[in-house]
């Protein structure tokens, strides 16, 4: 967890919206103990809305949102682990045909899910990355974990490329092109199946991650189509 008291933030920094795509990756994933506390004692969500603060495009988001924090940590004050991974079980595992929430992108589309997850591959393929095959690690291409950690590494590599002075469009194409193509066209409809969740926690996550890809997506269309004009 980052150090709030030291650290120093700048409209869209691409450092705070990788941090953002990281932690939402992380909130969407089944929690380790360690995880779990810093849900249970309200760390998560704090550095989550302090990294939200940074983006002024969001700051009517987070004020509305701000008012349901406390009742959030609140119910995760009195929850075990064990219980928390029998209601994530529940709501993003177990169901037929499928999840109540499905957590994979081929579950809400009109394409063949293989369709799907050959064409995210393709998308981590061209930056050289590739899915784990370690025992227990292993994850489906479409799994919305692994689409956010793909955002979080193509606004780090933005970040680097500014930092080091090198032309950062290659990036800022790519995440605008996997959020059009992929992301905004199922997350929000995940994300709205949500808020039925019992688990207050994902439906204020939920809310969370689908107004932050609403913003960049719209943000970023705005910035490419000017830079195309220039």
């Amino acid at each position: 967890m980052i150090n709030m008291s030291q650290k120093t933030i700048r409209a869209r920094d691409p450092a705070i919206r990788s941090n953002l795509y990281k932690l939402l990756s992380i909130g969407f994933r089944y929690p380790t103990p360690g995880i779990f506390k810093t849900f249970q004692n309200g760390k998560f969500l704090d550095e989550l809305m302090y990294n939200i603060s940074a983006i002024p495009e969001l700051n009517a988001f987070m004020a509305e949102h701000s008012l349901m924090i406390d009742d959030e940590k609140d119910v995760m004050k009195g929850m075990t682990l064990a219980e928390f991974g029998i209601r994530f079980i529940r709501t993003f595992d177990t169901g037929k045909p499928v999840p109540p929430c499905s957590p994979y992108e081929g579950h809400y589309c009109s394409k063949p899910r293989s369709m799907i997850m050959l064409e995210v591959s393709e998308f981590y393929n061209f930056f050289g990355l590739r899915m784990s095959q370690e025992e227990g690690k292993r994850e489906f291409p479409d799994y919305i974990c692994v689409e956010l950690e793909f955002l979080h590494f193509l606004t780090f590599k933005e970040g680097e490329a500014i930092g080091e002075g090198k032309e950062e469009k290659l990036y800022l194409m790519a995440q605008k092109d996997f959020l059009e193509r992929h992301m905004i066209q199922w997350v929000p409809k995940f994300c709205l199946k949500l808020q039925n969740s019992d688990v207050p926690f994902y439906a204020g996550l939920a809310r969370i991650a689908s107004g932050f890809i609403t913003c960049e997506f719209e943000l970023l269309t705005g910035n490419v189509h000017k830079s195309n004009m220039l």
